[in-house]
C-alpha cells in the first residue's frame, strides 16, 4: 500500500478555532484505514469539535512511530496497543492506554488456501512479518520456529504474497484478506488470538499523566465510533479519498470483518485488568518483559 501523507482536520460546520477549542494531534499507528473509522467520523461529523477538541489525524504506517510522536511532544494522542505499550513503558516512555477501539487483536497470518490450516502446521517457508515485533518473537517461540521458519520483512502490501504461493504474510484480518481477495486470491486466516496472543488493539493512548481534557476526549471517542459503526458511509467515503487503495468494496469488506474484533464480549470500549495482566505475563515469559512484570500503571479506564 502506499502512505498516505494527508491529514485531516476537524470540519462540517463547527468553529474549530474558537478559543475554547483544545488542539490534538491523534497520532494513527497504520494507513487511513476502516480500523480507524470512528476517530475520522468523529472529526467528520463535528462531533470532536462540538466537544471542544481541534482534531488532526495523523497516518502511519508499518513501524509507525505513534508512541514515540506522543513522547515528544510531536502528537497529543497516539494509537498503539497493548503490547506495544506494555514494552515501550518499560523503556522509558510515559505513555497510558485509555480506550481500545478492538476488543480483540485482529492481527494474525494470511496463508494461500491450499496452505498450513493452523500455526501447527506452518512448518518451514517464509513469513513476512514485522521481524522483532513481539508477536513475530511470541510466535516462534511458541511454535518452535526458530531455524526453521524464515521471518522476512514485511512491507505493508499484498504483492509479494499474490506472486509467491508458498508465502505466508502478517496482517489483519479487518485489511490484507480482503485486498487479496479483491485481487482474486482465495485466502485464510490464522488469528493470533487463537495463538494465545490477544493485546487490546487500536489502543488511544495519552501521556502519563493524561492531560484533563482526556476523559472527554475518550467520552466523545465512543460515541464518535457508536456513530461509525451504525453508518459508515461518511468516514468511508474520507477513506477512499484518503487511501487509493480503499474502494468501496473493499470498504464493506473490512467493515465486515472488524464487527466481531471491534465489540469483543465486553462490548466496545471496555477494558479490564485481567486481560492487561494476561499480557503483560505472556510478555514476560518470552522475555520482553521483566520476570514478574504486571500491567500496573499501564492503563486507566476514563469512560
Amino acid at each position: 500500500m502506499i502512505a498516505v501523507l494527508l491529514t485531516l482536520a476537524a470540519c462540517t460546520g463547527a468553529a474549530t478555532d474558537a478559543p475554547t477549542s483544545t488542539p490534538v494531534k491523534l497520532a494513527l499507528n497504520w494507513y487511513p484505514e476502516p480500523e480507524f473509522g470512528g476517530f475520522y467520523e468523529g472529526v467528520l461529523s463535528g462531533a470532536y469539535a462540538e466537544a471542544g477538541f481541534d482534531v488532526v489525524l495523523l497516518p502511519g504506517g508499518p513501524g509507525a512511530p505513534s508512541l514515540e510522536l506522543l513522547a515528544t511532544g510531536r502528537a497529543d494522542a497516539a494509537i498503539s496497543s497493548a503490547d506495544d505499550l506494555l514494552i515501550k513503558r518499560a523503556r522509558g516512555i510515559q505513555a497510558v492506554g485509555a480506550w481500545p477501539g478492538f476488543q480483540l487483536t485482529p492481527a494474525g497470518l494470511m496463508v494461500h488456501a491450499d496452505g498450513p490450516a493452523s500455526f501447527e502446521d506452518i512448518q518451514g517457508g517464509q513469513v513476512a512479518i514485522e521481524v522483532g515485533a513481539p508477536f513475530q518473537v511470541y510466535l516462534w517461540k511458541t511454535f518452535g520456529w526458530e531455524g526453521e521458519v524464515e521471518a522476512i520483512p514485511y512491507g505493508g502490501g499484498v504483492g509479494p504474497f499474490l506472486a509467491d504461493p508458498a508465502l505466508i504474510q502478517q496482517g489483519y484480518i479487518t485489511s490484507e484478506p480482503c485486498l487479496a481477495r479483491a485481487k482474486g486470491a482465495e485466502v485464510r486466516f490464522l488469528k493470533l488470538s487463537d495463538a494465545g496472543w490477544n493485546p487490546y488493539s487500536t489502543l488511544l493512548t495519552f501521556a502519563d499523566p493524561p492531560p484533563p481534557w482526556a476523559a472527554d476526549f475518550v467520552a466523545v471517542t465512543q460515541r464518535a465510533w457508536e456513530a461509525y459503526l451504525a453508518d459508515p458511509a461518511r468516514a468511508h467515503a474520507e477513506l477512499a479519498r484518503l487511501n487509493d487503495q480503499m474502494t468501496p468494496a473493499l470498504l464493506d469488506c473490512i467493515f465486515q470483518a472488524q464487527g466481531p474484533f471491534v465489540t469483543g464480549a465486553d462490548g466496545l470500549g471496555a477494558m479490564n485488568a485481567a486481560r492487561w495482566d494476561a499480557m503483560a505475563a505472556t510478555l514476560a515469559a518470552q522475555g520482553l518483559l521483566p520476570e514478574g512484570a504486571t500491567a500496573a500503571g499501564a492503563w486507566k479506564a476514563l469512560r
